[in-house]
């Protein structure tokens, strides 16, 4: 059984704009372990929107943002609705750690699949609320 590893939009987002992110190549080296089936990713549904917010805020055309909306289907990461206990769990996890809900799901689907969170956020990694890694450290 290959390793489970949830992610948030802070790497997915390396995928689709490239030009002057950090940590570019270990994203790649992630997205290509999954694809050669060495991990399997996993993350909740509004990554999606999370992912094409982040671009639109850069001033990515419209067609663009539509290409990378099915660009994320096609990777075939394991996705999670919101449902209401992980909105919940998120609500809960956000109170204590002072994260945005939208993060805090990411924990919360983390902490329910008993899976690593790998991410790019300080404060995700600071607020030690689940097992993370950061990207640079994914695939150790």
């Amino acid at each position: 059984m290959r390793p489970l590893l949830v992610i948030d939009a802070s790497v997915a987002v390396k995928w689709f704009k490239p030009s002057g992110e950090q940590h570019l190549e270990q994203a790649l080296e992630l997205l290509t372990a999954h694809r050669d089936g060495a991990v399997a990713l996993a993350a909740p549904a509004h990554l999606r929107l999370e992912v094409i917010n982040a671009l639109w805020s850069k001033s990515i055309d419209a067609g663009r943002l539509g290409d990378v909306a099915r660009d994320l289907d096609d990777l075939d990461v394991l996705w999670f609705e919101i449902d209401g206990d992980l909105t919940e769990h998120a609500a809960r996890i956000a109170a204590k750690t002072r994260l945005t809900v939208y993060d805090a799901a990411y924990v919360a689907l983390a902490l329910r699949l008993d899976a690593p969170l790998v991410t790019c956020d300080a404060k995700i990694i600071a607020a030690d609320a689940c097992s993370t890694r950061p990207l640079g450290q994914a695939m150790r």
